[in-house]
């Protein structure tokens, strides 16, 4: 079991390696949708700098350098529009006759077999290669001269029918392709790419991989990322990696779209690869892509391509809307089945929705009465909760209160009786006609009312100078003593409203007690007569 752990592990990291490639493929897909929906832009771009070619070739100083700017706008044309590039093409070839010169004439010779090639004009590419004398040629005459070859042989190869004729094609092939690996005279990239292909053709994949994989850097121009992206895709179709080969793929179309060529495969191919996963629509928005460029290409060879796989998406969907129509029929059928059932259901619904909603009504009628009592029972149990709050507060002060005043009273019962036993019945007489301690004790019932009070409502003054005007309201005393008009309203909030009660608790004169709580009420803020109820509800 252990020994299987690695193998286990290895396969977990392969399915989530491939899982995100997946999702990479997504994004580069709708790149390449927003890609195909801006190819205004990108041929808007290719028609400036035509144009610009186009000016210098007409201000150009000598034949010599017309024939430059007449190569440059052929290279530009040649995997854009074929007849603009035959034009391009004949341009050299007067330049070249008027000059005298052989490089010119023998370089118009291979832009004219790429012509011939883009005509599917096999035979006379052929011919013409062939015609070519190559002694004493330069570097860059040998370049497009073995670039010309392979391509020539590349598809006398694939399109001879003979077969022995067919392997000595692309036996030629392969050896021009390694005497161009080993010349000079081409780009690293280009040899690298041959090398590649190369390897591919001895079926060692891995390798060429390694090869091409580094090629592929977004520093270089979109043409060439587009070549190297192709020939990664290639790789992969034979390494049998479909996900892979989908990749690298959709790079390589949207860089053909960018640079922009109209002869490509990239696109092509991946349509059809779109119409195997069934994405009908992805796969005839590229074939109409493919097919409006080879037309305006005029590419012989991929027209014939894109026709042929556009032949093959439309059966396919001829094919499924066969299949959907069949489909829409017993669709239609269990639709109006399940109609039938639906009306009944509906129907019996109904019945039960008249039901519930009288049922919902009683419901809503009860809830509004238990609605009712439970504001009653919360407001019965706000005031007991109150009442509970200030009776315990209260039963434990004034039960000290009571315990004290016994006390004291003990105390002067027996000084008095000390000092009738020591000093006679003369000196007891004075001393009760002398004035008593009830003031004092008086001040200790405020001050202990006052601290009782204020532990109960600490917030009592500010809610009071909330409900007053401005002018009327109290300040906050450090020492915590409360004025004679704060007494009243404290008084009030416990629950005694009577002004005799009042005067009586708190040992002063009922029109006291009215003049104060007349003068509060006018200083009050909003309704007047809702003052007193304001004041009872403070702490709720």
């Amino acid at each position: 079991m252990k020994n299987c752990l690695p193998y286990i592990a290895f396969a977990f990291c392969l399915v989530a390696l491939c899982a995100c490639h997946k999702g990479e493929t997504e994004v580069l897909l709708a790149e390449l949708d927003r890609t195909i929906e801006n190819k205004p832009v990108y041929r808007a771009r290719f028609n400036h700098r035509a144009d610009s070619l186009r000016r210098a070739l007409r201000d150009a100083g000598d034949d010599t350098l017309r024939w430059q700017t007449a190569n440059r706008l052929f290279d530009a044309y040649i995997t854009y529009n074929i007849d603009t590039a035959a034009r391009y093409v004949a341009l050299m070839y007067d330049l070249a006759r008027r000059t005298g010169s052989r490089d010119m004439r023998f370089l118009s010779t291979t832009c004219d077999v790429s012509v011939l090639i883009g005509r599917n004009n096999i035979e006379d590419a052929y011919d013409r290669i062939r015609s070519l004398d190559t002694a004493g040629i330069t570097r860059r005459m040998r370049a497009s001269y073995y670039t010309q070859q392979m391509v020539v042989y590349g598809r006398l190869a694939s399109q001879n029918t003979s077969e022995v004729r067919s392997r000595a094609y692309a036996d030629t092939l392969a050896r021009i392709r390694r005497t161009r690996i080993g010349f000079g005279g081409h780009s690293y990239v280009t040899r690298q790419r041959l090398l590649a292909i190369d390897l591919m053709s001895q079926q060692r994949y891995d390798e060429a991989l390694g090869v091409l994989l580094p090629l592929y850097d977004p520093a270089q121009s979109s043409r060439t990322l587009a070549r190297v992206a192709y020939n990664i895709a290639n790789v992969y179709e034979s390494l049998g990696d479909r996900e892979q080969r989908k990749y690298w793929l959709v790079r390589a179309a949207i860089n053909d779209l960018k640079t922009p060529v109209r002869e490509y495969l990239s696109l092509y191919e991946l349509a059809l690869m779109m119409f195997e996963d069934k994405d009908m629509e992805r796969a005839a928005r590229y074939i109409q892509c493919t097919v409006a460029d080879m037309l305006a290409c005029n590419y012989n060879t991929r027209i014939f391509h894109s026709s042929q796989a556009e032949m093959i998406i439309n059966q396919a969907v001829v094919y499924s809307i066969n299949s959907r129509s069949r489909i829409l029929t017993v669709m239609v059928s269990v639709f109006l089945l399940l109609l039938v059932v639906i009306a009944l259901l509906l129907f019996h619904t109904l019945r039960q929705h008249r039901r519930l909603r009288r049922n919902t009504a009683l419901i809503y009628e009860v809830n509004g009465r238990l609605h009712e009592r439970n504001e009653q029972f919360r407001a019965v149990n706000d005031r007991l909760r109150d009442a509970n709050k200030i009776k315990d507060s209260y039963v434990f002060r004034y039960m000290y209160l009571a315990t004290h005043y016994i006390g004291r009273v003990d105390e002067y019962r027996l000084e008095l009786r000390k000092t009738a036993k020591t000093d006679g019945t003369e000196a007891l007489m004075r001393k009760l006609r002398s004035p008593s301690d009830v003031d004092r004790d008086y001040r200790d019932f405020y001050r202990i009312f006052d601290e009782t009070f204020l532990g109960i409502f600490p917030d009592f003054v500010e809610r009071v100078n909330e409900l007053l005007e401005e002018p009327a309201r109290f300040p906050v005393r450090t020492d915590g003593a409360l004025p004679t008009e704060l007494r009243i309203l404290a008084v009030m909030r416990l629950g005694i409203t009577d002004s005799g009660r009042i005067a009586s608790f708190l040992n002063c004169a009922s029109a006291t007690v009215y003049t104060y709580r007349t003068k509060l009420r006018n200083s009050a803020l909003g309704s007047r007569g809702d003052f007193e109820n304001r004041i009872r509800h403070i702490g709720l």
